[in-house]
């Protein structure tokens, strides 16, 4: 270049790119992904084998479900926050800073390669989580939960309520015993009851003749059986209708807490790639003493 022209050399310090259009670096953003969703799926496998050591066919030696809950939740918020914590942390260390930034934005920078670290991660471990690479952990976390309700199933577990009051009703005490219509027919009277909210009077009566006349029975009684039969099944609905707003709520919670877990573990990576970058730009051993 001669002496008088007026153009200008722009001189780029060696070690440094321009920018060509992203600021987003790819091969560390996969490479802190795969990072991530390793450590989830190896601490999950860990996880697993604690959650059965917890457990036990005998309900009394088995831990409580609210320890149980409490447990499975400090776990997962821990596994999320080591996972994303090393895929962000990896992430920034890897990516190559630009000439272009202060060290403000390149802290900035380094902080969103974290945040696009977890999100990558997050599909990873969501497809990992339904694929048959983790069906091992899967059937772990299986087994854990049938035998911490296996032994209470073994104990509680009845006929179905239904047949169950329908026999209570039409037991026989020797004399011969209720066709199979009657059976039916006195199961849809029940069914129906339980629908309205209440038993018709002459829907007990009815049954009542009808049992007190095959089964040589007193009115009184057969009327008492109904009742009876009626009142059980009723419970177990209050039952099945209190099982079921339980399982509401528990799912509300869970949701709840698994977003809050996440969020946890978004901050968790952006924190961590900025700490990286600064440890690059540093360039700071972390495996110094």
């Amino acid at each position: 270049m001669s002496l008088g022209s007026t153009d200008v050399v722009v001189v780029t310090p060696p070690g440094s790119d321009t920018p060509s259009g992203s600021y987003l670096e790819w091969s560390p953003i996969f490479g802190g992904a795969v990072l991530s969703a390793a450590i989830s799926t190896i601490m999950a496998a860990f996880g697993s084998a604690i959650g059965l050591s917890l457990v036990s066919a005998d309900t009394s030696r088995s831990s409580s479900m609210t320890a149980l809950a409490i447990a499975a939740a400090l776990w997962a918020l821990w596994v999320t926050v080591s996972a994303c914590g090393a895929g962000g942390y990896l992430a920034g260390r890897m990516r190559k800073p630009l000439a272009d930034s202060s060290s403000h934005e390149r802290g900035v920078r380094d902080g969103a390669h974290g945040l696009v670290v977890w999100a990558v991660g997050a599909l990873l471990v969501a497809f990992l989580t339904s694929s048959s690479l983790v069906g091992a952990a899967k059937t772990a976390v299986t087994g854990a939960a049938a035998t911490a309700g296996g032994a209470g199933a073994l104990i509680s577990q009845q006929a179905d309520p239904l047949a169950s009051a329908v026999d209570s009703v039409m037991r026989a005490n020797g004399t011969e015993p209720a066709t199979q219509g009657e059976r039916d027919e006195a199961s849809r009277i029940l069914v129906r009851s339980l629908a309205n909210g209440s038993l018709d009077a002459a829907d007990r009566g009815y049954i009542a003749s009808r049992m007190a006349a095959r089964m040589n029975i007193a009115q009184a009684e057969a009327e008492k059986r109904i009742d009876d039969a009626y009142a059980r099944l009723n419970q177990a609905k209050e039952t099945a209708k209190q099982a079921a707003e339980k399982a509401r709520k528990t799912g509300v919670i869970v949701a709840f807490l698994t977003a809050a877990v996440l969020l946890v573990g978004a901050a968790a990576a952006y924190l961590a790639a900025m700490m990286g970058g600064r440890h690059r730009d540093e360039e700071i051993d972390v495996f110094a003493r």
